[in-house]
Protein backbone atom coordinates (compact mmCIF):
# COMPACT_ATOMS: atom_id res chain seq x y z
CA UNK A 1 0.00 0.00 0.00
CA UNK A 2 3.00 2.45 0.80
CA UNK A 3 4.17 4.97 3.56
CA UNK A 4 1.49 7.17 5.18
CA UNK A 5 2.83 10.68 6.10
CA UNK A 6 1.32 13.49 8.22
CA UNK A 7 2.83 16.19 6.20
CA UNK A 8 3.11 19.57 8.80
CA UNK A 9 2.45 17.37 11.65
CA UNK A 10 3.89 20.26 13.95
CA UNK A 11 3.90 18.12 17.31
CA UNK A 12 0.58 16.23 16.96
CA UNK A 13 1.35 13.53 14.59
CA UNK A 14 -1.10 11.28 13.40
CA UNK A 15 -0.28 7.61 15.00
CA UNK A 16 0.97 5.10 12.79
CA UNK A 17 2.45 7.88 9.84
CA UNK A 18 5.59 9.28 9.48
CA UNK A 19 5.64 12.55 10.40
CA UNK A 20 7.00 15.19 7.96
CA UNK A 21 7.25 19.16 9.02
CA UNK A 22 9.42 22.10 8.32
CA UNK A 23 10.53 22.13 12.18
CA UNK A 24 12.01 19.57 14.38
CA UNK A 25 9.52 18.86 17.17
CA UNK A 26 8.43 15.55 19.26
CA UNK A 27 6.77 13.24 16.40
CA UNK A 28 8.38 14.51 13.48
CA UNK A 29 10.17 11.65 11.61
CA UNK A 30 11.62 14.29 8.55
CA UNK A 31 12.81 18.00 8.61
CA UNK A 32 12.47 19.55 5.31
CA UNK A 33 10.67 22.18 3.46
CA UNK A 34 7.77 20.91 1.33
CA UNK A 35 7.96 24.20 -0.75
CA UNK A 36 11.36 22.99 -2.15
CA UNK A 37 9.84 19.11 -2.89
CA UNK A 38 9.17 15.84 -0.76
CA UNK A 39 11.88 13.58 0.16
CA UNK A 40 10.19 10.49 -1.00
CA UNK A 41 10.22 8.08 -4.18
CA UNK A 42 8.06 8.91 -7.41
CA UNK A 43 4.58 6.42 -5.78
CA UNK A 44 5.70 5.57 -2.58
CA UNK A 45 3.00 7.27 -0.84
CA UNK A 46 -0.16 5.27 -0.05
CA UNK A 47 -1.89 8.06 2.39
CA UNK A 48 -1.32 11.68 3.16
CA UNK A 49 -2.49 13.46 6.40
CA UNK A 50 -2.34 17.42 6.34
CA UNK A 51 -4.23 18.81 9.11
CA UNK A 52 -4.30 22.58 8.89
CA UNK A 53 -0.98 22.95 6.89
CA UNK A 54 -1.82 23.17 3.58
CA UNK A 55 -3.47 26.85 4.27
CA UNK A 56 0.20 28.06 5.17
CA UNK A 57 2.05 26.66 1.42
CA UNK A 58 2.83 29.89 -0.18
CA UNK A 59 3.55 27.37 -4.00
CA UNK A 60 0.22 25.19 -3.82
CA UNK A 61 0.79 24.51 -7.05
CA UNK A 62 4.36 22.88 -6.51
CA UNK A 63 2.80 21.06 -3.23
CA UNK A 64 0.34 19.40 -4.82
CA UNK A 65 2.44 18.31 -8.00
CA UNK A 66 4.84 17.02 -5.37
CA UNK A 67 2.42 15.03 -3.86
CA UNK A 68 1.16 13.56 -6.63
CA UNK A 69 4.39 12.50 -7.98
CA UNK A 70 5.23 10.47 -4.42
CA UNK A 71 1.11 9.29 -4.19
CA UNK A 72 0.57 5.99 -5.71
CA UNK A 73 -2.15 5.47 -8.20
CA UNK A 74 -5.52 5.16 -5.99
CA UNK A 75 -3.70 6.85 -2.96
CA UNK A 76 -6.10 8.87 -0.47
CA UNK A 77 -5.12 12.70 0.78
CA UNK A 78 -7.04 13.71 3.61
CA UNK A 79 -6.96 17.85 4.22
CA UNK A 80 -8.44 19.40 7.00
CA UNK A 81 -8.32 23.42 6.38
CA UNK A 82 -10.37 26.24 7.94
CA UNK A 83 -13.64 27.10 5.95
CA UNK A 84 -13.00 30.55 3.83
CA UNK A 85 -16.05 31.67 5.63
CA UNK A 86 -14.61 31.10 9.00
CA UNK A 87 -12.73 33.47 11.42
CA UNK A 88 -10.27 30.57 11.94
CA UNK A 89 -8.80 31.24 8.32
CA UNK A 90 -7.97 34.49 9.12
CA UNK A 91 -7.15 34.77 13.10
CA UNK A 92 -3.66 32.73 12.23
CA UNK A 93 -1.31 35.31 10.47
CA UNK A 94 0.93 32.24 8.74
CA UNK A 95 -1.83 31.31 6.36
CA UNK A 96 -1.10 32.23 2.90
CA UNK A 97 -4.72 31.17 1.15
CA UNK A 98 -8.17 31.02 2.01
CA UNK A 99 -9.59 27.39 1.05
CA UNK A 100 -13.25 26.55 -0.19
CA UNK A 101 -14.32 23.06 -1.60
CA UNK A 102 -13.39 24.35 -5.29
CA UNK A 103 -9.89 25.28 -4.07
CA UNK A 104 -9.25 21.16 -5.26
CA UNK A 105 -11.13 21.01 -8.57
CA UNK A 106 -7.77 22.74 -9.90
CA UNK A 107 -5.89 20.07 -9.10
CA UNK A 108 -8.21 17.26 -11.48
CA UNK A 109 -7.10 16.72 -14.85
CA UNK A 110 -7.57 18.47 -17.54
CA UNK A 111 -7.16 21.86 -15.31
CA UNK A 112 -6.65 25.53 -15.82
CA UNK A 113 -2.82 25.56 -15.01
CA UNK A 114 -1.66 22.72 -17.46
CA UNK A 115 -0.47 20.38 -13.87
CA UNK A 116 -0.34 17.10 -15.15
CA UNK A 117 -1.91 16.09 -11.35
CA UNK A 118 -5.15 14.33 -11.20
CA UNK A 119 -6.74 14.48 -7.51
CA UNK A 120 -10.29 13.48 -7.28
CA UNK A 121 -12.27 14.76 -4.63
CA UNK A 122 -13.96 11.81 -2.87
CA UNK A 123 -15.55 12.72 0.24
CA UNK A 124 -16.30 16.60 1.02
CA UNK A 125 -17.18 16.95 5.15
CA UNK A 126 -18.05 20.43 6.71
CA UNK A 127 -17.65 21.19 10.32
CA UNK A 128 -20.37 23.23 11.16
CA UNK A 129 -20.84 25.20 14.42
CA UNK A 130 -23.67 25.55 16.36
CA UNK A 131 -27.06 24.32 15.70
CA UNK A 132 -26.17 24.79 12.13
CA UNK A 133 -24.85 21.20 12.56
CA UNK A 134 -28.15 20.03 12.89
CA UNK A 135 -29.60 21.05 9.54
CA UNK A 136 -29.73 18.54 6.37
CA UNK A 137 -27.22 19.00 4.26
CA UNK A 138 -29.07 21.11 1.23
CA UNK A 139 -30.23 23.63 4.02
CA UNK A 140 -26.64 23.76 5.52
CA UNK A 141 -25.19 25.04 1.87
CA UNK A 142 -26.88 28.66 1.57
CA UNK A 143 -25.66 29.15 5.20
CA UNK A 144 -22.58 27.73 4.86
CA UNK A 145 -21.89 30.25 1.62
CA UNK A 146 -23.39 33.41 2.73
CA UNK A 147 -23.00 33.47 6.39
CA UNK A 148 -19.84 34.38 7.92
CA UNK A 149 -18.40 31.69 10.67
CA UNK A 150 -20.93 28.96 10.42
CA UNK A 151 -18.67 26.19 9.04
CA UNK A 152 -15.49 26.09 10.98
CA UNK A 153 -13.74 23.44 8.85
CA UNK A 154 -13.72 21.74 5.45
CA UNK A 155 -12.56 18.13 5.28
CA UNK A 156 -11.64 16.53 2.03
CA UNK A 157 -10.18 13.32 0.91
CA UNK A 158 -8.76 13.19 -2.42
CA UNK A 159 -7.76 10.17 -4.82
CA UNK A 160 -5.07 10.06 -6.56
CA UNK A 161 -5.78 9.05 -10.31
CA UNK A 162 -2.79 7.51 -12.06
CA UNK A 163 -2.64 4.96 -14.38
CA UNK A 164 -1.61 1.18 -12.85
CA UNK A 165 2.20 1.19 -12.67
CA UNK A 166 2.73 5.21 -12.41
Amino acid sequence: MGLTLDVGCGANKQPGTIGVDRRLLPGVDVVCDFECGLPFRDGSVGAVYSTHSIEHIRDLMLFMEEMYRICAPGAKVYVRTPYYMSRNAFVDPTHVRFMTEKTFEYFSFPNCYGLRIHFRAVVIEYKMRGLFKFFPALIQRPFRRHLWNVCDELVITLEAVKPCGN
